[in-house]
């Protein structure tokens, strides 16, 4: 890629930069600066007192007016009025933040050979969704603190991966299963009652009737990652699935998957019991 692609791919890798997009895709034409942070501080209202509101909030103020938005429209990513500070979304065709996120997949499945497997510094493409389960399975048997999973959708539940899950839980491993999907919320709820559910507030895929899509992703002690694309049902009606994979702390599709999840897995790590109450979390 050229240098103008190097800097939106790490532009749109970033949560918030992502959130920011997102906020302004959805709006029905610009917003002025105040507007726009009040809508961000408003997503992640669930990852901090609601006192502090008014202190966030103006953080947010003076990081999308200093750093955020100037670099956003430097990349042709948004239009920023810095005078009236006013923001707007650009055409779709080139900013839609779906799109990004697609071409920013595509870009980085580009990059490296299917037959690779992940070390501390690459990233492997596993191709086919029996093998794609196997990896998963060993992910879980490997587990020592944690498991983070995301669901689209329930295409890709399976009861044969629920004693790897048990045997996780049995170890002392925690167990967190995100999703929109009421269907997998209920199938983690009554297979596994002690993983902690919980209904992510953003949309973090593209919309489930395209493909290819993202739908799952599994990280392990937050070292160790499967990024599932599953393509469309072919003539006889079955997907495929295809899996970026890493291992390492400093690999980058963990350091990629760890942006993109972003306030969650901070929050993960400060929430108290009382915390937990206010969340939209299910147990």
């Amino acid at each position: 890629m050229g240098t103008h692609e190097d800097r939106i791919l790490r532009l749109v890798t970033d949560a918030r930069n992502r959130a920011i997009l997102s906020a302004l895709d959805g709006a029905a034409g610009p917003l002025h600066v105040e507007e726009l942070a009040e809508r961000l501080v408003a997503r992640e209202s669930a990852v901090f007192e609601p006192s502090a509101h008014g202190e966030e909030l103006e953080r947010v103020l003076i990081t999308l007016h200093h750093n955020r938005l100037p670099k956003l429209a430097d990349a042709g990513l948004v239009e920023y009025d810095r005078d009236g500070n006013v923001v707007s979304a650009v055409d779709h065709t080139t900013a839609d933040p779906e799109w990004l996120e697609f071409e920013m997949l595509d870009e980085l499945l580009a990059r490296f050979r299917p037959d690779r497997r992940p070390d501390e510094d690459a990233v492997g493409v596993i191709e086919g969704r029996e093998d794609v389960y196997d990896y998963t399975r060993r992910l879980a048997d490997e587990a020592e603190d944690e498991l983070f999973l995301i669901y689209l959708s329930d295409d890709l539940l399976d009861e044969g991966c629920l004693p790897h899950a048990r045997n996780a839980i049995d170890r002392g491993v925690n167990l967190r299963v995100g999703s929109q999907n009421p269907d997998v919320r209920e199938f983690f709820r009554t297979n596994l009652p002690e993983a902690t559910l919980w209904e992510p507030q953003l949309d973090w895929a593209n919309d489930p009737s395209c493909y290819p899509r993202v739908d799952r992703l599994i990280l392990a002690d937050r070292e160790k990652v499967a990024f599932g694309l599953l393509d469309g049902p072919d003539s006889d009606g079955k997907s495929t699935e295809t899996a970026m994979v890493g291992e390492g702390k400093r690999n980058p599709l963990v350091v990629l998957v760890r942006e993109l999840l972003g306030p969650r897995l901070d929050h993960l790590d400060h929430q108290s019991a009382d915390f937990t109450d206010r969340l939209p979390n299910e147990t």
